[in-house]
This record gives structure tokens, sequence and C-alpha cells, in this order.
């Protein structure tokens, strides 16, 4: 590994440590509401390709993910920077009695795992604190012939969000990059089939209506106008975030 890699990799380390020890992203957490059509998704698909299945959470945190995916999973492997979201993930596994959960911390770039181990791997806001190209070609490495990776990403293209992120920069670290366009591009050239689906515009004007009676119809409103507008070419790489689905 260059010198330049370790750096950024102990930054991260450094960064999610203090976040899983006190964290810092409470004031940012109100906007996922705007995308919660786009979690309930991603939740909907793991469920479904987890059954049966070995699968790796590619970025686990605290475990969180992985323990639901747990009951129906063959055998659910999750991997970490941070050493304190690792201990923690084993202690909540240990506490439910799951005997088919492996936790460890690493380096998500190079993970150790056998290549054609994972019939699923799956992450949000994983990959964008990472080498694009490194932790795709290591997750299609990983993955069965015909797997299927799943991540949640936020973009970078929308020249708002991007100023809002320039203006809260505690809530994140500074190699971490909302991915654009050529992010894609080379997760086109890695895996045999990829579908794109982009969440978070209009429905962030469901944001200030969250904890009211108007926040449901609100968010509905908004999420069918975001329907229509990423219809429109190019109007959906201003959305906030993807839902990312890879085939190997």
């Amino acid at each position: 590994m260059d010198d330049l890699s370790a750096t950024v990799i102990e930054r991260e380390r450094e960064f999610h440590n203090a976040r899983f020890t006190e964290e810092t992203r409470v004031a940012q957490d109100k906007y996922y509401y705007a995308i919660r059509d786009c979690d309930a998704e991603y939740e909907r698909l793991l469920l479904t390709h987890s059954r049966d299945a070995t699968v790796l959470d590619y970025g686990c945190a605290l475990g969180e993910t992985a323990l639901r995916v747990a009951p129906v999973a063959k055998a659910v492997y999750g991997i970490d920077i941070s050493d304190v979201a690792i201990d923690t993930a084993r202690q909540s596994a240990k506490t439910r009695g799951l005997t088919n959960t492996h936790f460890k911390a690493g380096d998500a770039h190079a993970t150790g795992y056998a290549d054609d181990t994972f019939d699923l791997v799956f992450g949000i806001g994983i990959i964008h604190h990472l080498d694009t190209r490194r932790s795709l070609e290591e997750v299609a490495r990983v993955l069965k012939p015909g797997g299927l990776a799943i991540f949640r990403e936020p973009l970078g293209c929308n020249v708002v969000i991007n100023a809002y992120r320039s203006i809260t920069p505690a809530a994140r670290t500074i190699d971490e990059h909302p991915l654009v366009r050529s992010d894609f591009a080379v997760a086109e050239q890695i895996f045999s089939h990829n579908e794109w689906d982009f969440h978070g515009l209009a429905t962030l004007a469901s944001v200030p209506f969250r904890n009211t009676g108007l926040g449901d119809p609100i968010g509905r409103a908004t999420a069918a106008v975001d329907r229509a507008l990423f219809r429109i070419p190019g109007v959906r790489w201003q959305a906030w975030c993807a839902l990312m689905k890879m085939t190997k």
C-alpha cells in the first residue's frame, strides 16, 4: 500500500472511530426523511436476496443491517474500517444469539475474503469513502458469478447540495467524494449488468414537515414529482442519492 493510501485509510479509521464513539451527524439525519422510499426499497432488496445466501455487509458500521438480514441468510459477514464499530457489531450479534455472523475490522479495498465467496454484497454510503475502481473491483472479485451488489450512495452533481456539504465539513471526512457520472462509468466497466435508481430531489421539500401531519402527503407528492423529473435526460443526476444494483 502506498503512503497516501495508508494516510487516507488512517484518517477514515480515526473519523469513524470517533463517530461511533460519539455520533457527529445528528444535525444531518433529518434529511434522510427525503429518501425514505429509497431506503425501503434497499431493505426489501436485501431481505429478498439474502434468503439462504452468503452475504457481505461492505462497510457494516455497527452491524445493524447485517443483523437484520441474519435471520434469513445462510451466513453474514461484515467488514468496516472502525474497530470500535466492529466490537459493537460482535457484541450485538452475541446478545441476540446469532451464530451465523462474522465481523472483522479491515480495509474494504482489500477484504481478504476469497474469490467468488458471496451471493450478495451490500452497503450504504461506503463506496464514496473509497477509491471507486479499487473498491468495485474488490466487490466484483468476492462475488460469485451472477452475484449481486446493492449500494445506496450519495451523488455529487447538484450544486446546491454540494454547497450545503461545503458549509458542514465536520459531518464528513475530507477524503469522501459523492459519486459523479464517471464513477458510474467505472461500474459499467466492471459489472455485466447495472441498474441505477435515483432519489431525493423534490422530496427534500418534505423535510421541514417530517414531524407534522403534512410530512407523509408532501413526501408522496414530491416523490411522484421526482419520478416524473427523473425521466428527463440529465435531471436524475441532480438527485441526492442513487440506489445501485450491479450484477457480476
